[in-house]
């Protein structure tokens, strides 16, 4: 279900857009990574996707249909013993597949990544590489793959549709884009593979992802000051730039690190740090290297570890399963998914009721409805970012992307999930 204002208004939200373009262009680091999320690129056409992609919309398209479908039945509400359609019980989990290969299409290359599935539908993620003659012959920019040559079978010999519901292009040259396919129908947990089938015989095996044991803690205060947590949440902020490499080789991370440091130093000024804290330092010192291009020393060594691994692909390709609920956190219920591990990066896949998103009195800013990072037991970081989102009936999928790549050496993982006042753990094997 879009997540969108009960009378959601379509000038209202091209309005969004053009500021959030604004901010963008003018450097304000907030409006950056949301447009980030989406697009390398400062343009209208992607604030817009960002706008869409918030309200839990694949498209700006997708946007204005839900505007105008909400415009048309605003007096609905879903109310218990109405007649109306029940939320499902996010309780029943997802489950996954992973670790295909690359299969030819008419298109070109299609690369599998991985398969969520859950009694309310399945979704395939791959990467598409668009092959020459088929990139020189395409008319529009709004081209998109149809993959009508794809295939899908399971070891029960049932059988299965692949259909193309959205993608976006990760290169200027729009030669790879990243798509989301719908299978139908959902696979069954109980499977134990798919072969899925492209032209020219290719053919590449998904195999049924393992349960990973998870252990949740209870619900415990957030240490440290708010001071301090602003001064975390700016460090992580400078490493989220530092991992974008064309930010690290240009001029933004600098200039977010010159308009950093003078909010320490406000901070500083404000006797609002405590002199025991060695984050105001710590943070100075980052800055400050990163300004003048040298190796910044003395810093936590979860802050080392992001840069040292910045540049490095080596991650372990894994998938696992997770299928666990922590505490709520002020009022937002998170259930895991799954967890699926690239060379460069790492996914984690989740469900949140009522939804991921808090908003301000007036509905016009919103945030994350907690901050969420891991560990390892080698005293690694790992980021996260946004990366995208569904919304259901009652509850939302989210999917976050979190950076640098996982160690190969790792055997733990710790998720924690925090809100301004508590903070709750859950630690996933990797060893299994």
């Amino acid at each position: 279900m879009p997540d969108l204002p009960e009378r959601a208004d379509i000038d209202q939200l091209r309005r969004q857009a053009r500021e959030l373009l604004r901010a963008a262009v003018a450097g304000e680091p907030e409006a950056l990574a949301r447009l980030r999320a989406v697009s390398e690129r400062h343009t209208l056409a992607s604030a817009q996707l960002a706008i869409a992609r918030e309200h839990g919309l694949r498209s700006w398209p997708a946007l204005r249909s839900a505007v105008a479908s909400r415009s048309q039945s605003t007096d609905w509400q879903p109310r218990a013993g109405a007649g109306g359609p029940a939320p499902p019980d996010i309780t029943l989990g997802r489950w996954s597949f992973g670790g295909g290969g690359t299969i030819e299409v008419a298109e070109g290359e299609l690369t599998l990544g991985i398969l969520i599935a859950g009694p309310e539908g399945a979704s395939l993620e791959a990467s598409l590489a668009v092959a020459e003659a088929v990139a020189s012959a395409r008319q529009s920019r709004r081209w998109a793959p149809e993959l009508r040559d794809v295939t899908v079978t399971d070891d029960q010999g049932s059988t299965f549709t692949v259909h193309f519901e959205s993608g976006y292009a990760d290169s200027a040259q729009r030669r790879r884009f990243q798509v989301a396919c719908a299978v139908d129908p959902v696979p069954e947990g109980g499977s134990r593979w798919l072969d899925v089938r492209g032209r020219d015989a290719s053919v590449t095996r998904l195999l049924r992802s393992g349960l990973a044991p998870v252990r949740v803690g209870g619900l415990s205060p957030v240490l440290g000051s708010p001071a301090e947590q602003e001064l975390r949440d700016m460090a992580w902020w400078i490493l989220r730039g530092y991992l974008d490499q064309d930010m690290r080789e240009g001029p933004d991370l600098k200039r977010r690190c010159r308009d950093l440091l003078a909010r320490t130093a406000r901070l500083r000024d404000g006797g609002m740090v405590g002199g025991a804290s060695p984050l105001l330092d710590q943070f100075t010192r980052l800055c400050t290297a990163l300004i003048r291009q040298g190796s910044p020393r003395d810093l936590p060594s979860g802050w080392h570890s992001v840069l040292n691994a910045a540049d490095r692909a080596d991650g372990p390709r894994l998938h696992v399963d997770i299928d666990t609920a922590v505490p709520p956190l002020d009022g937002t219920a998170v259930r895991l998914n799954t967890l699926a591990s690239w060379p460069g990066s790492w996914d984690l896949y989740l469900q949140a009721t009522p939804g991921w998103w808090t908003y301000s009195a007036d509905r016009q800013r919103k945030r994350d409805a907690m901050t969420v990072y891991a560990e390892d037991d080698l005293g690694g970081l790992y980021i996260s970012n946004f990366g995208g989102s569904s919304g259901r009936l009652g509850y939302e999928e989210v999917k976050l992307t979190m950076r640098p790549r996982l160690a190969p050496e790792a055997r733990l993982l710790t998720l924690t999930f925090e809100s301004e006042t508590e903070q709750v753990t859950a630690e996933i094997p990797l060893a299994l």
